[in-house]
C-alpha cells in the first residue's frame, strides 16, 4: 500500500499561518471587518434618524396647516357682522331705542 500524498494545499490552513505569522497583516485584516461593521452600523442609523426626521417635518407641516385653519375660523367667529346676525336670529335679540335706555345715577 502506498500512502497517499496530497499533493494540493490546504488553502484554508495557510491562510490561516500566513495571518498568525505576520501579526501585521492579521491586524489590519480585523481593523477592516470591524471597519467595515461599523460603517454598516452607522449607515443603518443614519437612515433611521432621516426617516424619524421626513415623519416629524410631515408632522409639523400638518400641525401648520391645521394652526392656519383654526386661525381662520377664529377670525370666521369673531366677525362682529356674523355675531349681531346671530343674536337677532336666534337669541331674538335687537338694538335698544331712545326709549329702552334708562340713565342709571350713582351717588
Amino acid at each position: 500500500m502506498s500512502k497517499h500524498i496530497d499533493r494540493q494545499p490546504k488553502l484554508f490552513v495557510e491562510i490561516i499561518q500566513g495571518l498568525l505569522a505576520n501579526k501585521l497583516t492579521l491586524f489590519l485584516l480585523l481593523s477592516i471587518f470591524v471597519t467595515a461593521l461599523a460603517v454598516v452600523q452607522v449607515t443603518h442609523l443614519t437612515r433611521a434618524q432621516l426617516i424619524s426626521q421626513d415623519e416629524l417635518l410631515q408632522q409639523r407641516d400638518e400641525l401648520d396647516l391645521e394652526w392656519r385653519y383654526l386661525l381662520v375660523e377664529e377670525e370666521f367667529y369673531s366677525q362682529h357682522a356674523r355675531i349681531e346676525e346671530i343674536a337677532k336670529t336666534q337669541l331674538n335679540m335687537k338694538r335698544p331705542t331712545s326709549k329702552d335706555e334708562q340713565v342709571v345715577v350713582l351717588q
